[in-house]
């Protein structure tokens, strides 16, 4: 029986994406946008975007998020559910936009039906 395996994915709110068009830079940089569209394209069973409201990434300073603007260090996540082989197939072809992001694996074993 083939199990499902969910990562994480943690990064800074003003994260931006690489080697876009002009237009694209201006209107719609940001990183967990790109990430999205791309799980989707792929056909990931399941991504969920959280917003955090609190937090903090590598021992910085705790961002509160209590501001209307958002901070650009504010924390995010990303995570990723669907059978392992798939996720590290995407993770794979997304090299270049990941770059050195930091992945949390989280190994389901138990799937619960109800």
């Amino acid at each position: 029986m083939k199990y499902k395996t969910t990562i994480r994915l943690y990064f800074e709110y003003g994260k931006k994406v690489k080697g876009l068009s002009f237009w694209k830079r201006i209107w719609n940089n940001r990183f967990s946008a790109e990430l999205l569209k791309s799980a989707k394209e792929k056909g990931i069973e399941q991504v969920i975007y959280f917003n955090v409201t609190k937090g903090y990434l590598q021992n910085q300073p705790i961002q509160w998020g209590i501001t209307e603007i958002v901070s650009a260090k504010h924390p995010q996540c990303i995570e990723m559910t669907d059978f392992e082989s798939k996720i590290i197939s995407f993770l794979n072809e997304q090299k270049q936009l990941l770059g050195k992001q930091k992945i949390i694996l989280v190994k389901n074993e138990i799937e619960i039906l109800i």
